[in-house]
């Protein structure tokens, strides 16, 4: 039923990408990779040289965008990531108050859950929305949810450390949009679109932290109220908890389709 509704929205929809009133709903696959380190009162364990949590993993990203009054853009993104892996340890490290000597056995395991609400107000409009060319620069305050796990077993000395934390973020920062309507040139391509965004902001819970994003992507409409999306995203945190610092991010590329209501 809500498979039926949505194509009836976007087999009825008028205008392009560019239009004031759009609403998108975009989902696909993000590739990331865990990157950075985990400390527990010891040394940092890094992901990268220590143990190897770098496995890129298939992830479904959806994203939403609403527009319900002019220059005015709502959006709410999610996401869920997890990663494993075992190996021999690299170094000599304490975390959590278990030892890891170099080339003791390991077996880890990170998760990282997020959900992020936003509003983006078009401050500077060089080219507004609504016409052959758009070019917005706006503002971006937002708010996020961020839940991560880390796992790590010393399979040598079968002792291990278990960390579950959630953190919520207050963000601000600055997006920018750009697109052509390009019916008139390219009979296969209705419009071109693309954006990007930075931010930056606070972690509250726990002994707090900081985090930042950034965004980036290309749409390509092929039909009114279809495109094919091609993007990259990033998100770092460092989020503490007494003695435990979860310093860490993902990063990769992202494809998928749109729809626009």
């Amino acid at each position: 039923m809500i498979a039926t509704s949505v194509l009836a929205a976007v087999l009825c929809a008028q205008g392009t990408n560019l239009d004031t009133d759009v609403a998108t709903l975009r989902f696909g696959a993000w590739l990331p990779r865990l990157g950075g380190t985990v400390t527990d009162g010891g040394g940092a364990i890094d992901f990268e040289t220590n143990i190897d949590l770098r496995s890129r993993e298939d992830v479904v990203l959806v994203e939403f965008e609403l527009r319900p009054v002019e220059q005015l853009t709502l959006s709410l993104t999610a996401f869920d990531f997890s990663t494993t892996g075992n190996g021999s340890f690299v170094g000599n490290k304490t975390f959590g108050g278990v030892a890891f000597n170099d080339g003791d056995l390991w077996n880890g395991k990170t998760n990282m859950q997020s959900v992020s609400a936003e509003a983006a107000w078009d401050y500077w409009q060089p080219y507004p929305r609504g016409g052959d060319t758009m070019f917005t620069l706006s503002p971006v305050v937002g708010v996020q949810w961020y839940g991560t796990s880390f796992d790590l077993l010393n399979d040598t000395s079968a002792l291990s450390v278990n960390h579950d934390n959630s953190w919520l973020a207050v963000y601000g920062g600055i997006r920018f949009d750009l697109g052509w309507d390009t019916r008139q040139k390219i009979s296969w391509i209705d419009s071109f679109s693309m954006g990007a965004e930075f931010t930056a902001g606070a972690l509250l819970g726990n002994d707090g932290g900081s985090l930042w994003a950034v965004q980036a992507g290309v749409a390509l409409e092929f039909r009114e109220g279809f495109s094919g999306y091609f993007g990259y995203r990033l998100r770092e945190m460092n989020g503490e908890d007494g003695e435990y610092i979860f310093d860490a991010g993902l990063q990769g590329v992202y494809a998928g389709v749109q729809f626009r209501f």
